[in-house]
């Protein structure tokens, strides 16, 4: 069932974890409002967002891609990449993962498939995707569509963080 905007605007109002009304949080809502339970969901993106962003970069652990799969398993979903935690421990672990099955595509569809996530064309609040260069698979990354943008998780052993990016997405799934 579709909502009005004043409905959306209602339930922001009433929920009791609700995100920050940012300028950017109100522009989230006009794209989104169709979209079910979408307050408490951004504001269970938010919450995710907070918690992933004191965690450590460890390749195989809580790395770029596996925070994709962490953001599912917050959701409610199976671990999508239980099988992959913990194969690599370094960037040329994971790329030999990604390169064994073709691309990243491939790894994050496989993925999708154990959680039972279905592809779709347009993003959605808090969907999952791969997003950049079809023909240049180290140019692919895992994201998290935050309502504006793609959210990446990018780092190393001494800083990361989340990025937002604006890039082509390859596939996509509903979370």
């Amino acid at each position: 069932m579709q909502q009005s905007w004043h409905e959306i605007r209602s339930l922001w109002r009433a929920a009791k974890e609700r995100p920050r009304a940012s300028r950017g949080a109100v522009t989230v809502l006009r794209r989104h409002f169709h979209e079910p339970r979408i307050v408490e969901r951004m504001a269970a993106f938010e919450d995710f967002i907070g918690q992933t962003s004191r965690r450590p970069f460890v390749w195989g652990q809580s790395d770029c891609s596996l925070m994709v799969a962490d953001w599912c398993a917050w959701s409610g979903y199976e671990d999508p990449a239980v099988a992959w935690r913990g194969t690599y421990s370094d960037e040329a672990g994971c790329r030999a993962l990604v390169a064994e099955r073709g691309d990243l595509v491939a790894v994050v569809a496989a993925c999708a498939s154990v959680a039972d996530l279905k592809p779709i064309h347009e993003p959605e609040f808090g969907c999952v995707a791969v997003i950049g260069s079809a023909h240049r698979p180290e140019r692919q990354w895992a994201a998290i569509w935050n309502g504006a943008r793609w959210a990446v998780w990018f780092g190393n052993a001494d800083r990361v963080q989340w990025e937002a990016m604006s890039a082509k997405a390859l596939a996509m799934w509903r979370v």
